[in-house]
């Protein structure tokens, strides 16, 4: 490779190498690195527990209906019976 034209890709290559070489106005210039937020676990809360008392989970619904009769037939509403 001749003289010229190492001379000649030098001038063509050093102004464009002068610009990679930091400065301090770069260093003041650049935008702050965004780290990764670290996720937050979103936890339910526990379910509530509705006291029902005793008597009210022995209840236990006898729906209505039609009973035959000796003077026909006859009609009985829903009603709640309570079993120990």
């Amino acid at each position: 490779m001749s003289i010229k034209r190492m001379l000649a890709s030098a001038a063509l290559i050093l102004p464009i190498a002068v610009t990679f070489i930091p400065s301090q106005a770069d260093a003041q210039a650049r935008w702050p690195v965004r780290r990764p937020v670290p996720v937050r676990i979103i936890r339910r809360p526990p379910p509530v527990r509705v006291y029902t008392p005793v008597q009210a989970r022995r209840r236990i619904l006898v729906p209505g209906r039609w009973v035959q009769t000796n003077r026909g037939r006859r009609w009985i509403p829903a009603r709640y019976v309570y079993r120990r």
